[in-house]
């Protein structure tokens, strides 16, 4: 849904959002396409009921209505001005919540998933904000499940979250330059703390190339920890290769993501995670989709995990579709701590295997 709103609409819309303390939205940037200047209110509603195997110690089975299953639930404002000669400036404001109780998704953030503004050319946009990273914007191409909350394990990946990489940072500063069907994304984040410029810092880098059907990524992904009294920091880094290719009404995909941590003390930490999938186009209402999803864990005593994941979508319209999604994972160990067989949160992490399945309806506007 498009609405076009003067400036003065647009922030007493935003001011009463913020007076009210609802949030949620999602960063669409069509800034390097051409146009008449606009302002945009858009979202996301997305909302299921999930039953899951061993949900607790005792193995119990936990059947509740869930917030997101494709697409996370979210609203937002874009808009882009025409300045003329090929320059534009453009912004983005999206917030989060969940749909089955109504609550943000950060407390006290309202704009928690964007909040950007920048100028586009045709020499590309630069933009300065809380902003998705390069290694996000890669590898969203090449998951089966386009990060679906309901099951993917990227951005989050694997079955431990602290392997994932950056999906967005705070205080950074952005660069998107298309050439032909070349894509270049680089990003810094700042740390914003006195004591040392490099203190929480982080940046980014992804190169995709895309020629019909075909599509190829890199993307690299690295963030320091905080300063310590020593004067040292943690390290972080990630990077990915992933590929796809449609052929007829199937488009195959998949990649490999490396994840490499260096703490201040104590031994490096590596980790690696394949994935893999189809999406077919049953008819232009059906849409399928199969995923699979390898941790392979670096260190002796680590859980290796695998998660398979079906999902069908049955589309009523342009904007509304029902979907069903089944997934099951299983681990080669148990309770050691860095496991979660469905999905990314430790607390279901109770037994080596576990299913799950989900019905839900999406609506975008």
């Amino acid at each position: 849904m498009r609405i076009s709103l003067p400036g003065s609409a647009v922030g007493a819309a935003l001011l009463a959002m913020a007076l009210a303390g609802t949030a949620s939205a999602e960063t669409f940037s069509d800034i390097n396409t051409p146009g008449s200047s606009f302002t945009s209110l858009y979202g996301v509603l997305d909302v299921n009921v999930e039953t899951v195997t061993h949900a607790d110690a005792a193995g119990d089975r936990l059947t509740r209505e869930k917030s997101g299953g494709l697409s996370n639930d979210r609203f937002g404002f874009k808009g882009r001005e025409d300045l003329g000669g090929g320059l534009a400036a453009f912004f983005a404001l999206e917030a989060g919540f969940d749909l089955n109780d109504g609550t943000q998704t950060s407390q006290g953030t309202l704009f928690n998933r964007t909040a950007e503004v920048g100028l586009a050319s045709r020499w590309g946009a630069l933009s300065a904000g809380l902003q998705y990273t390069a290694m996000y914007d890669i590898l969203l191409h090449y998951d089966p499940m386009s990060f679906s909350p309901q099951y993917t394990w990227l951005p989050s990946s694997g079955s431990s979250d602290s392997m994932a990489f950056k999906a967005r940072v705070n205080n950074s500063v952005k660069y998107v330059g298309h050439a032909g069907g070349l894509t270049v994304i680089g990003d810094y984040s700042f740390g914003n703390d006195p004591a040392s410029f490099q203190s929480s810092a982080a940046y980014g880098a992804g190169l995709e190339y895309r020629y019909r059907g075909f599509g190829v990524g890199l993307a690299y992904d690295y963030r320091n920890g905080a300063i310590n009294a020593a004067g040292l920091h943690a390290k972080t880094s990630n990077w990915s290769a992933s590929a796809r290719q449609a052929i007829g009404p199937a488009v195959l995909m998949g990649g490999y993501e490396h994840y490499l941590s260096e703490p201040v003390k104590g031994a490096s930490a590596t980790a690696g995670l394949w994935f893999g999938g189809v999406r077919y186009a049953v008819s232009p209402r059906v849409k399928l989709t199969a995923a699979a999803y390898y941790q392979q864990a670096g260190q002796s005593g680590v859980s290796n995990a695998l998660m398979g994941v079906l999902s069908g979508q049955y589309h009523l319209s342009r904007r509304t579709d029902l979907y069903a999604t089944l997934a099951y994972a299983g681990a080669t160990h148990n309770g050691d701590g860095s496991y979660t067989a469905v999905g990314v949160t430790k607390s279901t992490a109770f037994m080596a295997v576990q299913t799950a399945a989900t019905l839900g309806i999406r609506h975008r506007f």
